[in-house]
């Protein structure tokens, strides 16, 4: 007499293998179960990546990694099936062969590093390119002696990290394009020695003179007012670099906080005597914060009329920071910031 072999029904799971992009938020895919109309059960060797949820509902895209996904249909869990995630940087994606067709045009970028300090040009910086924070490196290259660096980058969004001995690593956004790039031109801040924070001024060709503004109270009583006609004030703070001819950088280094509230602001000198300009709005200026915690604030002109932009307030007792990013004309250079 045969002997029957008890063989499961057939059934399967599709997608047997699913490749997702990092994203800032749950991705929820549909598992498509064919065969013995059973439900089958799930288990995930890395839930943290992806799990199953109880509505058969793939979850995933919050976390890189892999996940081997196992399912069964019998509580004796015969005919197993496996499903395999993988959840990827979305640099990865860009980089892949597969896309390279689709990166666009090949740019040749050259960017430099100069100090905020002195805006000399630095040597041996490295700088670093990925597609996002986290993300593989697609260039790297060292600055020559002139401050200089070169790649090829196809067009697109990229961020960058430029880092050398005793300055703080700088960070930001680096958009390349065949019609003219933005971000290639780095500054760099030395560390901080004792000093509370360093404010960093950065633009684009015009207008050719933006001005650095702080005010806040001195350490005996009174307000101070740091500018170009008065770039020193002992105890409070210093204009390290006035910029005059468009770029930047243009830096003012703050000595320490008392009680009380200081005030940054930036003035579109050029077109001070206006009081229709958007040329300050239409410069690109970017704000950089290096805090004496560690903490790096960027912060981006609005696109508003106006010839005074009021950045961001501290206040002198908690050390908080908040972005104000209000506008105002404003012809006085004097009065800028009250």
């Amino acid at each position: 007499m045969t002997e029957q072999l008890d063989i499961p029904a057939y059934w399967e799971i599709y997608p047997q293998s699913i490749r997702l992009s990092l994203s800032y938020f749950e991705q929820r895919i549909p598992l498509s179960v064919r065969g013995s109309g059973l439900n089958p059960q799930f288990i995930s060797s890395n839930p943290a990546v992806a799990y199953v949820d109880d509505e058969g509902f793939l979850v995933s895209g919050l976390q890189i990694g892999n996940a081997m996904i196992m399912a069964w249909s019998s509580d004796a869990r015969q005919s197993l099936r496996h499903l395999n995630v993988e959840v990827r940087d979305p640099s990865w994606f860009a980089n892949h062969p597969d896309f390279l067709l689709d990166l666009g045009t090949s740019v040749h970028l050259v960017g430099s590093v100069v100090d905020a300090l002195n805006a000399r040009p630095l040597a041996g910086v490295l700088v670093t390119i990925r597609r996002s924070e986290e993300g593989p490196i697609v260039a790297q290259q060292i600055t020559d002696a002139s401050g200089q660096y070169e790649m090829e980058l196809f067009e697109g969004l990229y961020v960058y990290e430029a880092s050398t001995p005793n300055y703080i690593d700088a960070h930001g956004l680096l958009n390349v394009l065949e019609s003219g790039s933005s971000g290639q031109n780095i500054v760099l801040s030395p560390e901080l020695n004792g000093q509370v924070a360093r404010i960093v001024l950065q633009w684009g060709l015009n207008p050719r003179d933006l001005d650095s503004h702080l005010r806040g109270p001195r350490p005996g009583g009174g307000t101070f007012h740091v500018y170009y006609s008065t770039d020193y004030v002992q105890d409070c703070g210093e204009l390290d670099v006035d910029d005059t001819s468009s770029y930047g950088p243009e830096t003012i280094t703050m000595h320490r906080l008392v009680a009380g509230t200081y005030r940054y602001s930036v003035h579109d000198y050029t077109n001070r005597n206006s009081s229709t300009s958007t040329g300050l709005a239409g410069s690109g200026a970017t704000v950089k914060v290096f805090y004496y915690d560690g903490r790096e604030y960027t912060f981006n002109v609005p696109n508003q009329p106006g010839t005074v932009w009021n950045v961001f307030e501290i206040n002198g007792t908690t050390g908080a920071i908040t972005a104000l990013n209000q506008m105002e004309f404003e012809s006085n250079p004097g009065s800028v910031g009250i």
